[in-house]
């Protein structure tokens, strides 16, 4: 990029500044849970169309889903939008709070879309940029579907920022599994009659204990926790139904898969030995690894080293811990990039992300769409750039 496209994107970015500024404090002040994010949908949408966005809605069949697509021609480039706020985190706890920052997402992700579509404008570029919105990232992960879907089937990259206390290029992400495990068994007098009943909550108890077996089994990046939702309501009757919740996370989906197999045998065999009935639900979308391209993170390292922005390492990374993401479902089916900003004191899901994500956090959100924008712009001009993003993906995919 040169340095004339630099200023540009200077300019164009602080020509919208403080409409980003006002989407971010909108969809802070009108909070809402994840598959619910009406008013925030229905406010990304009017504001897109505006700036001659195609806006589809709802999309995959998800209500508060949406794409907006600006450009006829040229390589697809998507940014991911999240608008869900979490439980708990409004006035006295009992409402929904934005403490997680994806109020600052959405903006950072539409300024970036507004900034490309200018300067592609301006220089006759052909591309096609894709606006996502994704709804629902805390609780049911819309990107897994989407993904699985096909809506980003003729992506060339996927860009998402996100805030965080440092400058993070290469953020892990174990692939995750929800399983819902219900037993049902027969009740009967504790007392009277035991011996008719089927005792639900001894198959729970047998499935923890098998599980706690396979721990010692299993390798280090391996995570396996859950809770039980339901154990019986008195002590005097055999339970009759009886559930638990369990996530499993690895890192990698080809070894998760493995994993969450081995916890349906250990479900089954629980069943087998008290006679209970097993059903067993994923109440949650699948998550998958973060696939990350080299080629993808040196081009947003530069425009963030413009930015005087610089990564911890990868080793610094690996200390950290690792949680779950959809993005990670995307990066499976294209070329994808996550990246974590720095907000002094920022920590996701606390009541202090909860003061930061609005106004303090608008500095770094004007630094987030111009190198988003940036990046974008590098990768639609550079065919020897895509080629390169697209080879490494689909060697890292394929080791998968």
């Amino acid at each position: 990029m040169n340095s004339h496209q630099e200023n540009r994107i200077r300019a164009l970015e602080a020509q919208v500044a403080l409409q980003l500024e006002t989407i971010s404090q909108y969809l802070y002040r009108h909070p809402e849970l994840g598959l619910e994010e009406r008013q925030s949908a229905d406010y990304l949408c009017q504001f897109l169309s505006q700036k001659s966005f195609a806006v589809e809605r709802p999309w995959h069949g998800l209500e508060t889903a949406f794409a907006a697509r600006w450009g006829n021609d040229g390589p697809e480039i998507a940014f991911l939008a999240e608008y869900d706020a979490l439980p708990g985190y409004g006035p006295q706890g009992n409402a929904p709070g934005h403490a997680c920052g994806h109020n600052w997402i959405a903006a950072a992700t539409v300024g970036a879309a507004l900034v490309l579509s200018q300067i592609c404008q301006e220089e006759n570029q052909p591309v096609r940029i894709l606006l996502a919105g994704c709804p629902a990232e805390e609780t049911f992960g819309s990107k897994s579907l989407l993904a699985r879907e096909g809506a980003f089937a003729q992506t060339a990259c996927a860009l998402q920022p996100h805030l965080s206390n440092h400058t993070n290029l290469y953020h892990r992400s174990l692939a995750l599994d929800a399983l819902e495990i219900r037993f049902f068994g027969k009740a009967a007098h504790a007392s009277a009659a035991p011996w008719e009943g089927i005792n639900a909550l001894d198959a729970i108890q047998l499935f923890y204990a098998g599980v706690n077996a396979l721990r010692q089994q299993l390798p280090p990046d391996v995570r396996i926790h859950g809770i039980i939702r339901e154990g019986g309501l008195a002590a005097n009757s055999i339970p009759e139904r009886a559930s638990c919740l369990f996530y499993a996370r690895a890192a990698h989906r080809r070894q998760l898969n493995q994993i969450t197999a081995r916890l349906r045998d250990i479900a089954q065999g629980a069943a087998l030995m008290t006679g209970a009935r097993l059903e067993i639900t994923c109440p949650e979308q699948p998550m998958d690894d973060l696939i990350q391209i080299p080629a993808l993170q040196k081009t947003l390292a530069e425009r963030l080293a413009a930015e005087e922005l610089f990564s911890i390492t990868r080793e610094e990374e690996a200390a950290l811990s690792v949680g779950s993401t959809d993005v990670g479902n995307v990066s499976h089916v294209c070329p994808t990039c996550f990246v974590e900003l720095p907000l002094e004191g920022f920590s996701g899901h606390t009541a202090q992300a909860l003061t930061l994500v609005e106004k303090p956090a608008f500095p770094i959100l004007h630094t987030a769409v111009r190198a988003l924008a940036g990046t974008a712009l590098e990768v639609v001009q550079n065919p020897a750039l895509r080629t390169q993003i697209t080879e490494e993906w689909r060697a890292q995919v394929s080791k998968n």
